[in-house]
């Protein structure tokens, strides 16, 4: 096999391994969760936002004793 083909397999393979990355990251649904100090769920210590767009915002605590308040699916471009 010459060069020039070696060159244009291992491309092809770069982009597809790259793709099925992206593809596996990418989140499925925007998620909010709230968390709490204790099983009684009274006192509020903190949330999480997980958006369409693979950021993570996070504010508080995060703790064992959460709530998924809110879970929308997302559109294939990345938006709610």
């Amino acid at each position: 096999m010459n060069f020039k083909k070696k060159a244009f397999l291992a491309g092809l393979f770069t982009i597809a391994a790259s793709s099925v990355a992206y593809a596996a990251y990418k989140p499925t649904h925007h998620v909010e969760i709230d968390y709490y100090s204790d099983a009684s769920k009274t006192v509020y210590v903190g949330h999480v936002m997980k958006s369409c767009n693979g950021r993570i915002k996070s504010y508080g605590k995060v703790t064992k004793f959460a709530s998924e308040e809110f879970r929308v699916p997302c559109k294939r471009n990345g938006d709610l």
